[in-house]
């Protein structure tokens, strides 16, 4: 979301709604649109050189999906796809004090595929890469972390080295390098030998060490990462427009696992309606090509306050607990290097369904044993089902209409000085901070969390699986017009986050929604960007609703007709519209026309907490805003509404330039409530109970221009203004990255169309 105006700098005449958003109600609007517009004149000039760079970098995606045998799998770096999850095998922690040196890198190079730049890189490197370079007087880096958190906004890249020892003990093992995320892209060498790199900077990857990393010795890791500034490039993801930090560094956790050399890297459970089905997907990475067998065993699990932090899957298990279900397979004979999926359905007796508030959990035990040698892999999960109830336009949850209520999560752990402000900030990549921001959401009855506008940060969605709370995540497509979304599309770096982020949280209960688009304004390309992430999405993971977060001020946008819900951010009297009530009305109405067949979400609404009047505002809004959201949830006979989320539950820091912190919190800095998180108490509470009274009927108010409804404005004239200011801009832009396209003789330029006819407008 962007906040207080933010600027899409390539919209197209029909995307031209978008540029309302800015307009606030009354003093307070007209102060933030004219600071805006100064800085939409200033920050373009003075940090993106004029214009972004229309052109594509040639880096391709490394995740590829092969035939195996008949079976979809995905490879990546050699290997498949591994579990991310904490396993019950040997490892060592990469996390805690690295060294770090900040330089400008040339992004050029890092964005051109690597049969082309990486001696070059290597030639700018001078060395930073080789186990014996002299980096003692380099500054310390926690890792997980950022090298630039707030306030720095000074950006740039960097380069990581740290050593490690191998245990003896891992002699003939298979050794696979993990990371969390390393934000944006990062090339990994392990004693100077390159092993590869991975574009995105919110999901995971591994590489295979064992054929360099040697037992009983101590390996030096460097990595070089770059971060293109947002704004400057339109082929990174995100590309400029973003309304949170763009932390820069290795901002999950890392580390090295040992398993035995034919081991299954990965165990994705798609629960049924008796049990649930197991895809096992075994590698042999030793030089033998042994037959061996798989145990496919269903665990019960439990999880109490003690024991909550505790990632490890062998925590969750009481000694004394027997298998619900086991079953037998055959690895056949593999082939060093070969790759075999395994399948098989396991019904379970009186399964035990997670719920909301119900966290009732399992634990799926995976053991190969080839020649003697027994491998562990472990995944907690959950049975519960997630589905639309098409002909009511209702989601179910294990069969029951259910109206999830929730919070928006920024991607931050605030840091406070002794007066409790906030003075910097730090990825939330570790459980602790997690669990204190889901207790603050439990304290207001959320029932739903939305993870900003990113893939979740995996500690979040291990405490919501243990906690019983759903999870909305999302890939950081937003705000992207038709130029843009193509340019990503077309490179296939939102399909690879997409894939990379689904296969990471397979299972993981708590994850109900994946969104694809944050408001975007493609039209025809966006709407077709969709359908093809929905239908890639689906192969993956049948057992999970997709949508996207759509410009509520058009709620009759078909953009959304392919996907499981319409999702739209609600904000009436705030961003647009002389006030909240009937403009919220009328948009829901105009939403249920257009979709009748599904649950309408509501992902964004909310206001600031910083002016002077704010903390009444926020009440309002919550009061009249959600009160008719409220009137409509699915709890209602005839409701539609199946999710409303407040942004945010707390304050984050942002990197739009007239902004240090973006304050629509629910709770204060120092986690104390605001009013308003009283008013989201009460209003939540109203929806996920039951209730006798019916929704309002809108097809009597259907069609009709209800005052202050989503066609009335605060100020007509500085509307008028702002959205000729919009276009002329739009074009200067547009017309510059030609210019420079057409000039530099970019091929990419014409593969994207550039040189084209004028690019659609938005379907009305």
């Amino acid at each position: 979301m962007i906040r207080a105006g933010g600027v899409d700098p390539l919209v197209t005449a029909g995307d031209a709604g978008g540029w309302q958003k800015t307009v606030g109600a009354g003093a307070l609007g007209r102060a933030r649109v004219a600071l805006t517009l100064a800085c939409w004149i200033l920050v373009p000039l003075a940090t993106w050189g004029c214009v972004p760079s229309p052109a594509a970098g040639s880096l391709a995606p490394t995740l590829s999906v092969v035939d195996v045998e008949g079976t979809s799998v995905a490879m990546q770096d050699g290997i498949p796809v591994p579990s991310f999850g904490f396993q019950p095998r040997p490892r060592v922690d990469l996390s805690g004090t690295w060294r770090v040196q900040r330089l400008a890198l040339d992004t050029a190079l890092s964005m051109a595929d690597r049969g082309t730049s990486l001696a070059a890189i290597e030639r700018e490197a001078r060395g930073r890469q080789l186990a014996g370079y002299d980096d003692r007087t380099w500054a310390s880096v926690d890792v997980p972390g950022s090298f630039d958190p707030p306030p720095d906004r000074s950006g740039g890249g960097a380069w990581y080295r740290r050593s490690f020892a191998v245990p003896a003990g891992w002699a003939g093992s298979a050794i696979t390098l993990k990371f969390g995320a390393v934000n944006y892209v990062a090339d990994v060498w392990l004693d100077g030998r390159w092993l590869g790199y991975h574009e995105g900077g919110a999901t995971p990857f591994a590489f295979p060490i064992e054929r360099v990393a040697r037992a009983g010795v101590t390996h030096v890791l460097a990595l070089r990462v770059d971060v293109p500034a947002w704004g400057t490039r339109m082929d990174v993801v995100p590309w400029g427009l973003a309304d949170w930090w763009n932390f820069g560094g290795i901002v999950q956790p890392a580390w090295i696992e040992a398993s035995a050399p034919v081991a299954a890297a990965r165990a994705d459970v798609v629960p049924g309606t008796g049990g649930a089905r197991v895809s096992i997907v075994v590698q042999n990475r030793g030089r033998e090509p042994p037959a061996g067998e798989v145990e496919i065993a269903f665990l019960p699990a439990a999880v109490d306050s003690a024991g909550i932090l505790d990632p490890d899957p062998r925590a969750m298990v009481p000694a004394s607990a027997v298998p619900v279900a086991v079953r037998n397979l055959a690895t056949g004979t593999l082939a060093p290097g070969g790759v075999r999926v395994l399948a098989g359905d396991l019904p379970v007796s009186e399964p035990s369904r997670w719920g909301i508030g119900a966290p009732r959990l399992y634990v799926a035990r995976v053991t190969v044993t080839t020649g003697g040698t027994a491998d562990e892999l472990m995944e907690s999960f959950g049975l519960r089902q997630v589905e639309v109830d098409r002909a009511a336009s209702r989601l179910l949850v294990n069969g029951t209409p259910t109206t999830l209520a929730g919070v928006a999560i920024p991607d931050q752990e605030l840091i406070l000085d002794a007066d409790g402000r906030p003075v910097s900030a730090r990825p939330l990549a570790v459980p602790a901070p997690a669990l204190a921001a889901l207790r603050r959401a439990q304290q207001v009855g959320a029932t739903l969390l939305r993870t900003g506008h990113l893939p979740a940060e995996p500690a979040l969605l291990m405490l919501a699986d243990r906690l019983g709370l759903a999870a909305w995540e999302e890939l950081p497509l937003g705000h992207y017009p038709t130029l843009a979304l193509t340019i990503a599309m077309g490179r296939g770096i939102p399909q690879q986050m997409l894939q990379e982020m689904v296969l990471r949280d397979m299972n993981h209960p708590s994850v109900m929604f994946y969104g694809l688009t944050n408001e975007s304004t493609g039209g025809e390309v966006q709407a077709g960007a969709l359908e093809r992430l929905r239908g890639l999405l689906h192969a993956l993971d049948p057992s999970r609703l997709v949508g996207q977060a759509d410009y509520a001020f058009d709620p009759a946008s078909s953009t959304s007709a392919s996907l499981d819900v319409a999702g739209f951010t609600f904000y009436h009297g705030v961003f647009y519209g002389a006030e909240p009530v009937g403009g919220t009305r009328n948009a829901l109405v105009a939403a249920r026309r257009r979709f009748p067949e599904q649950p309408i979400a509501i992902l964004e609404f909310g206001t600031w907490a910083d002016p002077p009047d704010g903390p009444a505002r926020q009440v309002r809004i919550m009061e009249e805003t959600g009160g008719q959201l409220a009137a409509r949830a699915t709890n209602h006979d005839g409701g539609y509404v199946s999710v409303m989320v407040w942004w945010t539950l707390d304050d984050y820091f942002t990197m739009q330039p007239r902004l240090a912190i973006e304050q629509f919190g629910l709770f204060a800095p120092d986690g104390s409530p605001r009013p308003v998180a009283a008013a989201a108490a009460s209003l939540f509470g109203s929806v996920t109970r039951p209730s006798d009274l019916p929704a309002p009927d809108d097809r009597e108010i259907a069609g009709q221009a209800a005052p202050g409804g989503s066609s009335s404005y605060a100020d007509v004239s500085l509307l008028l203004a702002y959205v000729a200011f919009a276009l002329g801009f739009a074009a200067l832009v547009l017309s510059g990255a030609l210019m420079l396209a057409i000039r530099a003789g970019d091929p990419a330029a014409a593969r994207h169309g550039l040189a084209a006819s004028p690019l659609p407008g938005r379907r009305r």
